[in-house]
């Protein structure tokens, strides 16, 4: 893709939902007809969703863990 997706909320968040927010952005650039600035706004909420499932999922297996070790 020519166009380069920059944003200053892009900053912001980590390396790996920042990688997930500009694939995300770019896809819906090309898929759904969105403006930069629209494609930016909602793949950063997409893929701010994406890192707090993946976040609650990684603690939910830790505490099972813990859980399954003190019985």
């Amino acid at each position: 893709m020519d166009q380069t997706i920059s944003s200053p909320e892009l900053a912001y968040l980590s390396p790996t939902t920042r990688e997930r927010a500009i694939m995300l952005a770019q896809e819906l650039i090309t898929t759904h007809q969105l403006t930069p600035p629209e494609a930016i706004r909602t793949a950063i909420l997409q893929a701010k969703n994406w890192a707090v499932k993946s976040i609650n999922r990684s603690v939910w297996k830790k505490l099972k863990q813990v859980d399954s070790e003190g019985l």
